[in-house]
């Protein structure tokens, strides 16, 4: 079997292709595996005091740090999770984008970007949350909405 990898900026989202002359256990299992890792993220548990709730990933608007906690920010709640930052930004799907030091945003969620003075501002759909972007990660993002699909 041979693995290519072929990396371009002008890919907007990760494409697997498999070829083969015919579909055996080999092929099966890789589909499978393939599967796994796709669906991997598609929920996260987030929690509210003593309750714990089933999160959909674009059901969140973004992640941010507070002291030594994670939070997953939705349209209505802030749910505490039990992952850190580098954990979801190396297993979050394209859509997700690291925007600063202590939070990571999601792409589809995003209403507006406007650069003032005190700094890049994000809003979001449907609520009055937003958060900053840091200078280092505004050409990323500028990248990221001009490939996103609407």
């Amino acid at each position: 079997m041979r693995i290519k990898l072929d990396i371009s900026v002008d890919y907007s989202e990760k494409e697997i292709i498999i070829k083969t002359n015919k579909k055996d256990d080999e092929v099966e299992d890789i589909i499978k595996h393939l599967q796994a890792v796709e669906s991997k993220f598609n929920h996260l548990n987030g929690y509210i005091d003593e309750t714990v709730y089933s999160l959909q990933l674009r059901e969140i608007l973004f992640f941010e740090t507070n002291e030594r906690n994670v939070y997953a920010h939705t349209v209505d709640n802030a749910f505490l999770i039990h992952y850190r930052l580098y954990e979801l930004e190396e297993n979050l799907p394209d859509d997700f984008l690291r925007v600063s030091k202590s939070s990571i945003l999601n792409v589809n969620e995003i209403l507006s970007l406007t650069r003032s003075v005190t700094g890049n501002l994000v809003k979001f759909k449907n609520t009055y949350k937003q958060i900053y972007v840091s200078r280092r990660f505004l050409k990323e993002l500028k990248n990221k909405l001009n490939q996103r699909k609407f």
